[in-house]
């Protein structure tokens, strides 16, 4: 366990700016006072803004959300529209160290600042500060921790369920380095089972201090804060990428039955994207506020999902999804009706600018919902796992008929085939290759290069950033770059 922080180049310019709109009242935000810090309000200001750097173009608002998709074939750029030249080159993986996915520096931004939180706690109770509160505070810093390591260790490293059995010297086993205190150093690479076991750590504990009924003080969007169930709903997930078949559905149950998440029949389904907050009640579990008052939000709306997957005045036509991907549709799926035609081509929905906007612009990014957890249940269910009650092919009934469709029989393969037309176009596309160590076949393709992308291949960690290589001295490239 690592206790410095990543030589990263790009730090020194990156500031941790507010995220005005996700709150009432605005939180500070800046981690780089020490003073702010040494107080319970500095602290709590630095944990509510700890969500924002999420709504940046170059993470979940944007470039990642969008790879994730047209690497594995569910979208592309489209042949009728010019576009912005945004976007390009996705579906080719020409990754190389001077071109990579820039998840690396933003990841580690987020655990720095989780850190920051994490290490000044200590002696903040008073007559008005409990221990419950600074323990919320601390479990919506591990969460994120655990969140952006998880992210980052499914880009730059080979898959858990591929590398575990693997000795820890071989270079594919090579994960990120897990870094737990913020200061200056040149850390190694953990192995994909210490990274793995540091996030599982991290992601327990928040469950474990942070009050059941928790919900960040004045929050527009319950939805983006950081609760109890939103850390069970990942930690599911978490466990899906394990392989922990039995804890992936048991997480996935606490989640389903603690009565405060429904599925969306066909009208909320259409109308829950553009929300301009999450409907109580219904199936977002955790997503990203879209503000453009964000400090990350880049001041036009020109990169993010709203504008780059909206066509004419409304948008700059960018990527469109594949015709593989809306080949897997039945007449009379709702989820069918999330695609606008456009010239022959399909443009999702999914991010239509929030209510009232003129122009799409900036949208919330839905990050889980309950429908991930009934699938994740299922395919835990045909793994081997047990719940009194519950059966696979129950679980996918239960999303067939809110989608207006028959269920498919509960095998992997179509329990693989339902999460991409249930999660298409919300950055699950690639971790959902990743962790299956299924090779990516397109037909629907219209690059030079790499139409089919094999596994195992090195392409499925993608390389460190130079600029790390560079400044690190102990940082490994993963192989073939």
């Amino acid at each position: 366990m690592k206790k410095i922080l990543l030589g990263f180049a790009v730090l020194a310019s990156m500031s941790f700016a507010s995220c005005e709109g996700f709150l009432e009242q605005e939180p500070t935000g800046s981690q780089s006072d020490v003073l702010t810090l040494s107080e319970y309000d500095g602290l709590n200001s630095a944990a509510a803004a700890l969500c924002a750097l999420m709504q940046s173009d170059g993470w979940m608002d944007g470039q990642l959300t969008m790879a994730a998709e047209m690497m594995v074939g569910n979208a592309r750029n489209p042949l009728q529209e010019a576009g912005s030249g945004r976007y390009r080159g996705l579906t080719t993986w020409n990754y190389h160290k001077s071109s990579t996915l820039g998840l690396f520096s933003y990841g580690y931004y987020t655990v720095a600042c989780c850190n920051n939180i994490l290490n000044n706690l200590e002696g903040k109770t008073s007559n008005v500060v409990t221990e419950q509160m600074i323990n919320n505070i601390k479990a919506e810093a591990l969460f994120m921790r655990a969140f952006s390591m998880h992210q980052m260790v499914c880009v730059y490293a080979q898959p858990y369920s591929y590398v575990k059995d693997l000795p820890a010297d071989d270079p594919k086993a090579l994960g990120i380095p897990v870094v737990t205190k913020t200061e200056f150093g040149f850390p190694a690479r953990n192995t994909v089972q210490e990274v793995y076991a540091q996030i599982e750590a991290d992601l327990l504990e928040a469950e474990a201090i942070m009050a059941d009924d928790y919900v960040r003080s004045g929050a527009l969007d319950k939805a983006a804060t950081i609760q109890k169930t939103t850390i069970q709903a990942f930690l599911s997930r978490v466990y899906l990428h394990m392989e922990n078949w039995q804890g992936a559905a048991d997480y996935a149950t606490k989640v389903i039955n603690c009565g405060k998440y429904a599925l969306a029949d066909k009208a909320e389904y259409k109308s829950m994207f553009g929300a301009t907050v999450a409907p109580e009640g219904g199936e977002i579990i955790f997503e990203v506020f879209g503000s453009n008052q964000n400090g990350y939000w880049d001041n036009s709306g020109w990169s993010h999902l709203s504008y780059v997957t909206n066509f004419g005045e409304d948008g700059s036509a960018d990527v469109c999804a594949t015709q593989d991907l809306i080949d897997l549709y039945e007449e009379g799926d709702v989820r069918l009706e999330m695609y606008a035609e456009n010239k022959g081509e399909f443009y999702t929905k999914k991010y239509p600018g929030k209510e009232g906007a003129s122009v799409p612009r900036f949208n919330n990014i839905c990050l889980i919902r309950l429908s991930e957890l009934y699938l994740t249940r299922a395919e835990a269910l045909v793994n081997g796992a047990k719940i009194a009650g519950v059966s696979a092919d129950m679980d996918m009934a239960t999303i067939a008929n809110k989608r207006g469709v028959e269920a498919p029989a509960a095998t992997l393969a179509n329990i693989f085939d339902e999460r991409r037309r249930e999660l298409a176009f919300e950055g699950h596309g690639f971790f959902d290759f990743h962790r299956s160590q299924k090779s990516v076949v397109r037909k629907d393709f219209h690059e030079d290069k790499n139409q089919n992308v094999a596994f195992p291949s090195y392409q499925w960690a993608l390389p460190i950033p130079l600029h790390e290589m560079d400044v690190n001295p102990n940082m490994k490239q993963n192989e073939g770059y």
